[in-house]
């Protein structure tokens, strides 16, 4: 019998820093996709702890207009639940002295992603670029006319001036890698 975590090739998973740091101690690139924009996504830092080898991260988020027009069953087919993950985590040790790149899709100037990465900023010294990427059209937002896949206020930041403030908000005094916007 095939689970349905394994048939839809979505995975929650509670960390346990040991079953990570093995399974993860040699990891290079960590994709994390499919996450909520809405979300807090500061547990996501659990990885940095348990992939000491990382040299690039990459978070997508997305909020998918289409989602709000299909009914329970064909959501549940083509997009995971909506969970926030609560993980209780001691994060003052989740130092990664390798990672270099963040690339972040479906960016969109919200106070959570803000946080999330000026906390990355402390825990990755050695970080030296952060690709901020708008988010990425699904054929099913398309197919609906919509603008755009996400329905939050904030939005990818399109002009220099915007760009400036972002960068100036991500930055904070901290370490300075380039931070590059890509719509």
């Amino acid at each position: 019998m095939e689970s349905p975590v394994a048939k839809k090739g979505t995975l929650w998973i509670q960390p346990e820093m040991k079953q990570l740091s093995t399974a993860f101690n040699k990891l290079r690139k960590l994709t994390l996709r499919g996450i909520f924009v809405e979300f807090d996504i500061i547990w996501t830092l659990a990885f940095l702890e348990a992939a000491p080898t990382m040299e690039i991260l990459l978070i997508e988020v997305w909020d998918h207009a289409c989602s709000a027009f299909v009914n329970d069953e064909e959501r549940r087919s083509v997009f995971a639940e909506r969970k926030n993950p609560q993980w209780e985590m001691d994060f003052h040790c989740s130092k990664n002295g390798l990672l270099k790149e963040l690339q972040f899709v479906g960016f969109r100037s919200l106070e959570q992603q803000f946080v999330f990465i000026r906390a990355l900023l402390g825990r990755a010294p050695n970080l030296q670029t952060i690709l901020l990427k708008g988010a990425e059209q699904c054929k099913y937002c398309n197919a609906l006319d919509t603008k755009s896949c996400c329905s939050t206020e904030s939005s990818f930041p399109k002009s220099e001036d915007e760009q400036a403030m972002v960068a100036r908000r991500i930055t904070d005094g901290k370490s300075s890698p380039r931070v590059i916007f890509h719509e």
